[in-house]
């Protein structure tokens, strides 16, 4: 209890410092089926979490949690990459992403009109799609050593460019558009632009290596790189970081395991950055969330002792969240996905952090 509320204390003062953030209050997205959605915030409770600006929700979740559409200032939006991708070129992805954001109403077949009211439009995810493809590394210049007798083969020097026309370079130059362009509320379009990235962005960005974070232990570039993509989530208003793997066969969720928690996020924050940047831009770290699933994190090492207890897998996720380099990026607000059987969990970590008003 005493770490819960030392760090609940270390988020507040960064929050009211300004300098991990980038927005006015901490967000919590709450994406999932209508009864979990319900657990979270227990509507009607005496403690039930408030509806000022901190609590969201993801279209097309209409009307589960507040009789009277008493949420609607909160629904957000929610763009499929896809429309992006059909859209081709940043002069309509620039259009279509500002339709969302002035749209009263939030259209997502077949789930109908959500009256989503917040104008907030969340893009749903960043994948490989907008990643440059590594290159053909069966080829006489990338071809590795045969034997540990042979020296060391020095590589080609590899500097993925990218091209006009691809979706990460047209995203980057639709997201810079945007943020030319003043939102009647306040900041620019582009601060209305939110990206969920993937988790097999997370990943190959968070373990690749070299300037370019797409070098594998051999030095060669074994994955995918992602320059054209930077710009366009520096101009965001969020980064949604997808903290868990997904199993396309088995359709299943897992938690990033305790090495990947203490590795990717910092190493996101760096790509964000800058190429070859040694530390974190304040800017960027406030831009950054952590989106969490339900589950254990596997131990792979550096297990918190919050780790140790295989009925509290929240516990271990925020205290996984909260070491000394991802405390500011927690600082931001924390988003849900299918927390399915760990709501009242999660609930209370994030009453404790976010919603001290409550204890």
């Amino acid at each position: 209890m005493r770490a819960v509320r030392r760090i609940a204390l270390t988020i507040a003062a960064l929050v009211v410092t300004g300098t991990a953030t980038a927005s006015a209050a901490p967000m919590i997205m709450l994406y999932a089926t209508p009864e979990t959605n319900r657990k979270i915030v227990k509507p009607g409770a005496a403690d039930a979490l408030p509806i000022d600006g901190r609590v969201f929700v993801q279209e097309p979740n209409v009307g589960h949690l507040f009789a009277d559409d008493a949420d609607r200032p909160y629904r957000v939006a929610r763009m499929p990459a896809a429309n992006l991708l059909a859209a081709g070129n940043a002069d309509a992805m620039a259009r279509l992403l500002r339709s969302q954001i002035e749209a009263p109403g939030c259209i997502t077949a077949p789930w109908g009109d959500s009256s989503c009211m917040s104008h907030l439009v969340f893009v749903d995810e960043i994948d490989y799609r907008f990643a440059e493809k590594a290159p053909n590394l069966n080829t006489r210049a990338w071809a590795g050593r045969t034997s540990r007798n042979q020296a060391k083969r020095k590589f080609p020097n590899y500097i993925p460019r990218p091209l006009p026309g691809h979706a990460g370079n047209e995203l980057s130059a639709a997201m810079a558009q945007l943020a030319t362009i003043p939102y009647p509320g306040g900041g620019t379009y582009a601060d209305r632009v939110h990206f969920y990235i993937a988790p097999g962005v997370v990943s190959s960005i968070g373990v690749g290596k070299g300037k370019y974070q797409n070098l594998g232990r051999d030095r060669r570039p074994h994955f995918r790189s992602h320059e054209g993509l930077r710009s366009a989530l520096q101009f965001a208003g969020g980064v949604w970081l997808e903290m868990y793997h997904f199993d396309q066969v088995t359709k299943t969720r897992r938690p990033f395991n305790t090495s990947e928690w203490a590795a990717y996020p910092w190493r996101f924050a760096l790509y964000m950055t800058g190429p070859g940047s040694t530390t974190a831009d304040p800017a960027v770290l406030g831009r950054l969330h952590f989106h969490m699933s339900s589950g254990m994190p596997k131990n792979k090492g550096g297990a918190p002792a919050e780790c140790s207890n295989p009925a509290t897998p929240q516990g271990c996720q925020f205290a996984l969240a909260s070491n000394a380099v991802n405390t500011p990026i927690l600082a931001n607000g924390v988003g849900e996905y299918r927390m399915e059987g760990n709501e009242a969990e999660w609930r209370s970590h994030v009453k404790r952090l976010f919603f001290p008003e409550l204890l």
